[in-house]
């Protein structure tokens, strides 16, 4: 059995909060105040907080800036915890529109395969997101300067 390598076009951006160490809860609040959400597939241990960069093209969001977190005390989702900022990177993943192509719609696979494949594994990110997750990173970091 083989397993395709899914890849999504990444692109690291270079960033001062890279490495800041703070609580959960600070952290938590300083990223909610510009935006950007944990993502509901935190685990314990590490998570990624997105901001969508594409608001006014559809609700179909492809274009993210993601930062990950990483709980080096404690664990994500705890007052107890503490959280180190990873290296920020702009994410872009062109979904397919309607029912995927070679999937079974029983009952018990709907509930299990949730998620299709992207469109373009190898999409490029066009410079507009470029630009506008440094801009969104810029803000990011102008209020963790005033709040840290």
């Amino acid at each position: 059995m083989f397993i395709r390598e899914r890849r999504i076009p990444m692109i690291p951006l270079e960033s001062s909060l890279e490495n800041i160490d703070g609580s959960f809860q600070t952290v938590d609040r300083l990223f909610n105040e510009v935006g950007f959400n944990l993502g509901g597939g935190y685990e314990y241990d590490h998570g990624y907080y997105d901001k969508a960069l594409d608001w006014e093209e559809n609700k179909e969001h492809q274009a993210y800036l993601r930062v990950p977190v990483t709980a080096i005390e404690g664990s994500i989702g705890t007052r107890q915890a503490v959280l180190r900022i990873g290296k920020p990177f702009v994410l872009m993943h062109k979904f397919r529109k309607g029912p995927a192509k070679n999937t079974s719609t029983g009952l018990l696979s709907g509930s299990f395969n949730q998620f299709t494949e992207p469109v373009d594994k190898d999409a490029g990110i066009d410079k507009k997101w470029l630009e506008r997750a440094q801009s969104e990173l810029n803000q990011l970091e102008r209020r963790f300067n005033q709040k840290l």
